[in-house]
């Protein structure tokens, strides 16, 4: 067989070879956060696409069935993760709406991803993410994980806070996270940098705040253009459902006794 789809196969469209590139995955997780800053971290740098992930552990999410997606012209294709690149920054990118769906599946894939990058030339490695805290931020913070205290001096350099917890405590999941501590022990600097959100909603403004605390890293500036359209019209949005409780407020509000006799019908 030509092809076929194992624990982690990687599809090369182009297989080009960087001298320090840096790797940045933005994959569906928490608020969305990881997956919308994926995406504009691609159009903004005008990244082109070198590569699919499948995996036979790649399901749609909440369908327990491997199947097909519809892409354009009305054509299908297998569950798939997608990685870009970046030449004039060597940034490669990989997005996509696709994790593991056992414990097994999340370390194969994190496997392929690594060897991916100690093919391509990458020397520095990012995941994205969201921090859920239940309730709406107006103004997200970035956290910084990290597992050597290289990285730690860089986020401390950066202004980038780390996200602390007691000895023990689990913390970022996903491959956002496993992939932190198996990319230092393979001797890839490496950083999970994730952004307050509220967590039941996607949440551009949190992705906003994650990109904007790579930039420090990437020491590069990445235009928000796409995310702050979505941010104006999310803000609406939430104006207008405000607005909305605040007259279902008013209308089921009591009004004010005139007589203190009441009467029943029924």
């Amino acid at each position: 067989m030509k092809f076929k789809v194992g624990k982690a196969t990687i599809e090369y469209i182009k297989k080009p070879r960087a001298k320090h590139g840096r790797f940045v995955q933005g994959l569906l997780g928490v608020g969305q956060v990881g997956l919308m800053a994926g995406r504009q971290i691609i159009d903004a740098l005008g990244a082109e696409k070198i590569a699919n992930l499948y995996s036979v552990d790649f399901l749609y999410p909440n369908v327990a069935l491997p199947g097909v997606v519809y892409g354009e012209e009305n054509l299908v294709d297998l569950h798939r993760d997608e990685i870009y690149y970046d030449p004039k920054n060597e940034i490669f990118i990989l997005t996509g709406i696709y994790q593991g769906s056992s414990p097994e599946s999340y370390y194969n894939l994190a496997h392929a991803i690594l060897e991916f990058c100690e093919e391509v030339g990458v020397r520095e490695i990012y995941t994205l993410g969201g921090y859920g805290t239940g309730a709406k931020i107006e103004e997200p913070r970035t956290f910084g994980v990290v597992a050597t205290l290289e990285a730690k001096a860089l986020l401390e350099k950066a202004g980038i806070p780390l996200l602390e917890a007691p000895r023990g405590t689990l913390g970022a999941t996903g491959l956002a996270g496993i992939l932190i501590p198996l990319a230092a022990k393979n001797g890839f600097q490496s950083t999970c940098l994730l952004a307050e959100t509220q967590g039941m909603y996607p949440d551009p403004k949190a992705s906003k705040a994650a990109v904007k605390a790579l930039e420090k890293l990437l020491k590069l500036e990445i235009q928000t253009k796409e995310l702050d359209e979505q941010i104006e019209a999310m803000e609406k949005e939430f104006a207008k459902m405000e607005e909305y409780a605040r007259q279902l407020a008013e209308m089921y509000k009591a009004p004010a006794a005139k007589d203190e006799r009441l009467s029943y019908i029924g």
